[in-house]
């Protein structure tokens, strides 16, 4: 059965929100261009706000590849490790990728104490707005480490009970 449109979306509200981000981000940067171009105005605050669409474009979108699995990995190795040998890797692999964004959602937020009276210059908003896409993105990034540990452990389980009912 087909999910609808809705469903789609909220299974992949990282991608699609990541996705938006970048879209205003391309139109704020193209209007820009425009602007300075045929009447060599340009418009202050687009500067501001488009990279912080695209920051939010960054760290969001590292969430959906860590999600997904995305990311860029070296597997020559494990590659030819035995199955077992193999799940085990992922694991430990996976542990280490959470403990490590684990640490910096920790220190996103410390970071963010750090800050909260910094303002943009040209918007005269709080610079947290922006810092709060290293929090949104690293804590996604560690929700979604742990469910890959989840999976792997489940996995490791599994392997096991086939092994004893074969």
């Amino acid at each position: 059965m087909k999910d609808s449109l809705g469903k789609r979306i909220l299974k992949n509200l990282d991608a699609w929100f990541a996705g938006f981000m970048f879209a205003i981000t391309m139109v704020l940067v193209i209007i820009n261009v425009f602007s300075r171009y045929f009447f060599n105005a340009p418009i202050a605050w687009v500067e501001e706000v488009a990279t912080s669409c695209f920051v939010y474009t960054v760290f969001v979108g590292a969430a959906w590849c860590l999600r997904t699995r995305q990311h860029v990995g070296v597997d020559l190795l494990v590659d030819r490790l035995p199955e077992k040998a193999k799940e085990v890797v992922h694991l430990l692999t996976d542990l280490v990728i959470l403990v490590l964004n684990g640490y910096v959602t920790y220190l996103s937020v410390l970071f963010m104490r750090s800050s909260k009276v910094k303002t943009m210059p040209i918007l005269k908003i709080s610079v947290n707005y922006l810092y709060f896409a290293l929090l949104l993105g690293f804590g996604l990034m560690t929700v979604y480490s742990l469910i890959h540990c989840g999976t792997d452990i489940r996995d490791l389980i599994r392997g096991k009970e086939k092994e004893v009912t074969e």
